[in-house]
């Protein structure tokens, strides 16, 4: 599992990728309807992340989050100063205790693009009352468009198409009527 909180001044989310033994991947883009601050954020997806897997009756979980802060506050390496982050860190140290495995490591920002994004997007996405995306795919386009399109042609009756005359070459090696080989 990766996960990210992202907060600014359009508001706060997060976003979490969970990842099957499968290599199937399961995204999670949130937006919140409350204030946070990005700490806060990040402890969210986190708890989203494993209540998601518990939920999916998963046995051993490896979370990878790019704050170093959360990873070492839940890992119990350092203490946790802000009072608003307490019950976020015992919540998250639960959760992870109800996995029959369970590890938690901090990766950078750049190794976590997916979740980032998707955090990104929780956090500038704006919605009307009881409005929300259920369905959102993301997948790969590996050539430009230009390079993919199909070009249809319309003949009309009566006109020979121009493509007739390189069909008869190269089905025969006939050239067109009045052209040469150089042309």
């Amino acid at each position: 599992m990766y996960f990210d909180g992202s907060r600014n001044v359009m508001g706060a989310g997060i976003g979490i990728l969970l990842i099957t033994l499968k290599n199937e991947m399961i995204l999670y883009s949130l937006k919140f309807d409350f204030p946070c601050t990005h700490n806060m954020a990040e402890y969210e997806a986190l708890i989203q992340g494993l209540r998601s897997l518990l939920s999916f009756q998963v046995k051993r979980v490896y979370a990878f989050g790019d704050s170093q802060l959360i990873i070492n506050q839940v890992n119990g390496k350092w203490q946790v100063k802000d009072e608003n982050l307490v019950p976020y860190q015992e919540i998250a140290a639960y959760l992870i205790r109800q996995f029959e495995e369970g590890q938690l490591a901090h990766i950078k920002r750049e190794g976590n693009p997916i979740a980032d994004g998707h955090a990104s997007l929780g956090s500038t996405i704006t919605f009307q009352t009881n409005e929300s995306i259920s369905s959102f795919e993301i997948g790969r386009l590996e050539r430009l468009a230009f390079e993919t399109t199909t070009h249809v042609y319309h003949i009309q009756e009566g006109n020979t198409p121009c493509y007739r005359d390189i069909k008869r070459y190269i089905e025969s090696g006939e050239f067109p009527i009045g052209m040469s080989k150089n042309e």
